[in-house]
């Protein structure tokens, strides 16, 4: 028993040499993995919806970007009247 332990031969040498890849070639896989993957993803259609209260009093306004509007979003805050929307 001696230094074997500490002691690596030329053929494991050589296959710990041809198992890192280059650092460059890492990088592009990457970059390339993370590209097909945004192709494969559906983009989100979100409409803006312009909402105007009524009263004429009150004159509150505001602008949501959503797919579908809910009976929450269609209720002014100030006066609790349902506000006109435009989609647009």
């Amino acid at each position: 028993m001696g230094l074997d332990k500490w002691l690596k031969s030329e053929d494991e040498l050589k296959k710990s040499q041809k198992k890192k890849p280059s650092p460059i070639q890492a990088k592009k896989s990457k970059g390339e993995d993370i590209q097909k993957e945004l192709l494969k993803k559906p983009s989100i259609q979100l409409t803006r919806y312009t909402l105007v209260c009524p009263n004429a009093k009150c004159k509150y306004q505001k602008t949501i970007r959503k797919k579908v509007l809910t009976d929450e979003d269609k209720t002014c805050p100030r006066c609790n009247k349902t506000m006109k929307a435009k989609a647009g």
